[in-house]
């Protein structure tokens, strides 16, 4: 009797891509949101002050019970989903949206925007949802990443940490934009050693830069942050991985996209007070720039077969 073998399982990792970064970011994060508005309900304090009407409460409990459902839902599919290469990407897009939508919520509540109802009052349901994406991404990186680095991996992030902050320190000014290399080695540390480990590198020379050389206003935790994702992001994408164009067009969008135009903005918004239309124009056009920087550097480093021989020696990604 002829046996056939067990064959793999064929899984739709388009589906995994819909759901997980688009579907449910998409539902928790406006149109859960912009049903609740609609309905007259859109924050805690007004759900509590409408308690005498029950048709009022009863509407906004199922549309909190709907919420906490597909979050419940959708944790319980990306737990068994964990193994599967997918996640993760769905994980990323989905913090995009999510945070985009709680981006937008601060700007309402900050800026007192006109027009933008449907971000009014449900800070709560944003933060939340973007916390789950964040943590759930965290959690991916984690799981990924090892700590088995032995002294002479410990010294060469060293030296690559001690690279990015004087690369921070020079770089090629013009009248438009000023360009610098900072990014290169956190970069390679996030393709040799892992996101976890590029992270954190990344997070420790920021503060070292500050503490070394001081800072225009003074040490901000909320660009350690950023520089702590920055490196997470280059892991992610690069390590352990065929660094194709593509890998390194997303670890760049991501950089340029989330970490650089999204949250840093905001710091400086919080730190200066500047109006968005101020702050965004030349960052635009800084970001624009850099991007195509950063791609031609981080792929001409990652696919430079002397380069590469070199430095992949002291890589924890052997396969």
């Amino acid at each position: 009797m002829n046996e056939t073998p067990n064959q793999p399982v064929a899984h739709n990792t388009k589906w995994d891509y819909a759901l997980i970064g688009i579907i449910a970011p998409l539902l928790l994060s406006f149109v859960i949101p912009f049903l609740r508005s609609g309905n007259g309900a859109p924050g805690a304090k007004h759900f509590t002050d409408q308690y005498e009407n029950w048709e009022m409460v009863l509407a906004d409990s199922v549309y909190l019970f709907v919420f906490t459902g597909i979050l419940f839902s959708l944790g319980i599919y990306v737990f068994k989903r964990l193994n599967r290469e997918s996640t993760l990407i769905g994980l990323l897009i989905g913090l995009l949206l999510t945070g985009g939508a709680y981006f937008l919520f601060l700007q309402n509540e900050i800026l007192g925007l006109q027009g933008m109802g449907i971000f009014e009052g449900n800070g709560v349901m944003y933060g939340i949802v973007f916390l789950f994406y964040g943590w759930m991404l965290l959690f991916r990186v984690l799981s990924l990443s090892k700590w088995d680095l032995d002294t002479r991996g410990i010294a060469i992030v060293g030296v690559l940490m001690a690279m990015a902050i004087a690369l921070g320190r020079v770089g090629i000014t013009t009248p438009i934009v000023r360009i610098t290399f900072s990014f290169l080695p956190t970069a390679l540390i996030g393709i040799l050693f892992g996101p976890w480990v590029a992270g954190v590198a990344a997070a420790l020379g920021d503060i070292l830069g500050f503490i070394i050389g001081g800072g225009v206003g003074g040490f901000f935790p909320g660009f350690t942050l950023s520089a702590f994702l920055g490196g997470v992001s280059y892991g992610v994408f690069l390590h352990k991985k065929k660094v194709t164009k593509k890998r390194v067009l997303m670890a760049v969008a991501f950089n340029t996209l989330f970490v650089n135009l999204t949250l840093n903005t905001l710091w400086l918004y919080i730190l200066t007070q500047n109006p968005l239309a101020v702050l965004l124009p030349p960052r635009l056009l800084q970001n624009a720039v850099m991007s195509v920087v950063r791609f031609l550097s981080i792929w001409f480093i990652a696919n430079n077969k002397q380069l590469r021989r070199v430095y992949m020696k002291y890589s924890t990604a052997k396969s």
